[in-house]
């Protein structure tokens, strides 16, 4: 098990049939399921994870998908230049430059394993740009 700090998971987060939706300002709007995002091809990216905490995960490796492929597939709008990306609880969102989202993964496995509920599963947002915060990473 990674040094993860791990938190309670709200009663409310059911992943049963979890889905990414891509909406608002693009021209193809889209879910994703769970295998439709494991079928596009994969990336991985191996880094410290560093917490405002002052906690360390060392060597994680994230195996996901690239945002902009995700992109590709839904075509934001010329007009388009921010994106809300909601956590699965519904509660949290961070919003993000497109063009920094896309250098993004949408994490679908963890050192080399599905990525479980508590570390975000079944897919967890990891920027990838030197300059990312923690709680960036949404889960």
């Amino acid at each position: 098990m990674n040094d993860l700090e791990r938190h309670e998971i709200p009663p409310s987060v059911d992943t049963t049939d979890w889905n990414l939706r891509v909406t608002g300002t693009v021209e193809r709007p889209r879910r994703f399921t769970e295998s439709d995002l494991t079928s596009l091809p994969l990336e991985t990216s191996t880094d410290d994870f560093e917490c405002v905490e002052g906690w360390v995960a060392d060597s994680l490796t994230w195996r996901g998908i690239r945002v902009e492929t995700i992109f590709d597939r839904t075509t934001p709008t010329a007009e388009s230049e921010y994106a809300l990306v909601r956590a699965t609880d519904g509660d949290y969102a961070c919003s993000f430059q497109l063009d920094r989202l896309a250098e993004s993964i949408l994490a679908v496995e963890l050192d080399g394993k599905p990525l479980s509920i508590e570390h975000g599963g079944p897919a967890r947002l990891i920027p990838t740009d030197a300059e990312s915060d923690c709680w960036e990473s949404i889960k």
